[in-house]
């Protein structure tokens, strides 16, 4: 992928972790999960199951988001080392 289509996904993800609404909207599912799971009854295996499942999904999401926020970082010090990298190339060769 481009390295600033890189950037520009990081930059996206990071505003929607950090939004009040994603973080309110995560937390209100996270709890509806939790509080299903504990009042279910015991013997609701398949149900437990499910959603151990919707946990691990909402979980995965955040987690996918993340790794974007990562590589957005990693490919702005990439582009950051690429241009100072060409930069001191220009200079040298003008010295010569």
């Amino acid at each position: 992928m481009d390295k600033k289509i890189e950037i520009q996904h990081g930059i996206e993800a990071d505003q929607f972790l950090s939004s009040p609404t994603f973080i309110r909207a995560e937390a209100s599912v996270r709890a509806a999960i939790v509080e299903k799971w504990a009042t279910s009854p015991l013997r609701d295996i398949e149900g437990h199951h499910e959603l151990r499942l919707m946990l691990k999904l909402l979980d995965d999401l955040i987690g996918n988001m993340k790794v974007a926020v990562i590589n957005g970082q990693f490919a702005t010090e990439s582009l950051k080392i690429e241009r100072t990298t060409a930069e001191k190339m220009r200079r040298a060769m003008t010295i010569l």
